[in-house]
């Protein structure tokens, strides 16, 4: 054994990875609203129809009066059919014999692998949201504000009323519920209008759920959710290039928090909880063998379908910030 003289610190000690610490990228499952933002019906089978009544026929006043001894006025309502169809999308990492040999062991290889799949089944997941229901072209209405919200002179107030009237007058139906872009959110929280309407001008020590609850009042909405999920666009190698994935925009629309036989709604999550092993919500994470590489697999699968069923229950407000 050498002998060392006046010992420096690496020759005493020998650097090794913290147990109680380590730096791992996972955003909170709050900021993904794809699974609470539209009402969700589990289905047994990955594809079938649902049935559609006119809304022209029932909101048609058809009654006339009756003369004595004669019939009564008479109609009808149309009635179609619409498929739907869950697409099965799937991620998956492997954990390789050698690499659970050689671990340490805050790594912990197989919690982090879930995570990380999971994470991916989440995004896909936001990702389909939103090219269903939080782009332009989607719903009845499409609207850009000539004065953007982050502007001092903006009218957000006004505009999301307008939005909410031209909804409810088209269908019956005044729409309960906001989803935002946190862009747009923040534009909002930041309006002098709104804020004097909800807090008397002030601000300060109301949390961020709070917060949401009296801005919901003020539009008499059941709930508001924000799009706060981030997504890298960027391939494997190239420089990142992250985004909120909800952008600017701002959706109002008409959802009932559970829906069935005799409920319109602005759309559908249809999730295939036939599928082995999903959940109510269409997702199954799964571990097993895989020989070929001497590893084990954990794999993830989403199986849905988001549909727009209604375009006139929704108003889209684009583009909201400069």
């Amino acid at each position: 054994m050498p002998q060392v003289t006046n010992p420096t610190a690496g020759d005493v000690h020998v650097n090794a990875p913290l147990t109680n610490f380590s730096q791992k990228w996972l955003q909170s499952q709050q900021a993904f609203v794809a699974s609470r933002a539209m009402s969700n019906l589990p289905v047994a089978k990955q594809s079938d129809l649902y049935y559609e009544f006119s809304r022209e026929d029932f909101f048609r006043d058809e009654a006339q009066e009756r003369a004595d001894g004669t019939e009564s006025a008479g109609g009808g309502f149309d009635l179609s059919t619409t498929p739907y169809f869950c697409r099965v999308y799937a991620f998956h990492k492997d954990v390789t014999d050698r690499q659970r040999a050689n671990a340490d062991d805050p790594v912990k290889l197989d919690e982090s692998a879930t995570q990380f799949v999971t994470l991916k089944m989440m995004l896909r997941k936001e990702l389909l949201f939103r090219t269903a229901y939080f782009t332009t072209g989607i719903w009845a209405t499409d609207f850009s504000p000539g004065t953007k919200w982050n502007a001092a002179s903006s009218s957000p107030i006004s505009e999301i009323r307008t939005g909410i009237r031209t909804v409810h007058n088209a269908t019956g139906l005044r729409p309960n519920r906001m989803l935002i872009g946190r862009p747009s959110w923040d534009a909002l929280l930041d309006n002098d209008d709104v804020l004097s309407r909800i807090t008397g001008g002030s601000t300060k020590d109301i949390p961020a759920i709070v917060m949401r609850e009296l801005i919901a009042q003020l539009f008499e909405l059941e709930t508001i959710e924000v799009f706060d999920s981030v997504v890298n666009s960027a391939p494997k190698g190239a420089a990142e290039s992250t985004a909120f994935i909800g952008a600017d925009n701002c959706l109002l629309y008409y959802a009932p928090m559970s829906i069935g036989l005799d409920t319109p709604t602005a759309g559908v999550q249809f999730s295939w909880s036939g599928l082995f092993g999903a959940t109510q919500s269409g997702i199954r994470i799964k571990r097993f063998r895989h020989e070929p590489t001497a590893s084990d697999r954990i794999e993830g699968e989403i199986a849905v379908d988001f549909k727009k069923t209604a375009a006139v229950l929704g108003y889209m407000i684009n583009d909201t910030n400069s």
